[in-house]
């Protein structure tokens, strides 16, 4: 008999709903995902068959925040974790078992959307820099580096970086 044993999963596979995001008595945030893991193989004649198993997964604290704000229906995500096991009974008197993923660790695969109408909302935090003299008008302000001037050129370098081949 084993001494010793490994649980450990991981899963790549899109969506199949969006996160259900719920916080427990404690504040503690758990995001239910519902996840598609769909192999691909030849049958005996030769045939592509694609074999979809739908897993459930349950993630905790910061990894639930995450996936609850960057994830939806058919996004591609990878997931760490271990297999749990839950147990109940009915109010009928059948017993119960489902067999569950404890995500440890959420990885986003998506790239990013190219519409921005659809793109997820990122979190940008506030800063402000220091003004930048403009030696043609005297005024600081008429030529300070805002949040929203870096932003648009980060914009621009970022679509010149999506068109690279690899």
């Amino acid at each position: 008999m084993a001494k010793y044993g490994l649980n450990k999963v991981t899963l790549i596979g899109n969506l199949g709903r969006d996160p259900e995001l719920k916080y427990l008595d404690q504040g503690v945030a758990l995001t239910n995902l519902w996840m598609a893991c769909t192999e691909s193989y030849r049958d005996k004649n030769g045939q592509n068959v694609d074999r979809t198993e739908w897993v459930s997964v349950n993630l905790w604290r910061s990894q639930a925040e995450i996936a609850a704000k960057y994830c939806r229906k058919g996004s591609t995500v990878c997931i760490e974790g271990r297999l749990t096991s839950r147990s109940w009974e009915t109010p009928q008197g059948e017993k119960r078992r489902v067999m569950e993923v404890e995500g440890r660790r959420i990885i986003l695969l998506d790239s990013r959307p190219a519409d921005p109408a659809t793109a997820i909302p990122v979190v940008e935090t506030q800063t402000t820099a220091p003004p930048v003299s403009n030696p043609i008008s005297n005024t600081p302000a008429a030529s300070a580096v805002t949040p929203d001037t870096v932003s648009e050129k980060a914009t621009d370098t970022d679509n010149e970086l999506d068109d690279l081949p690899f």
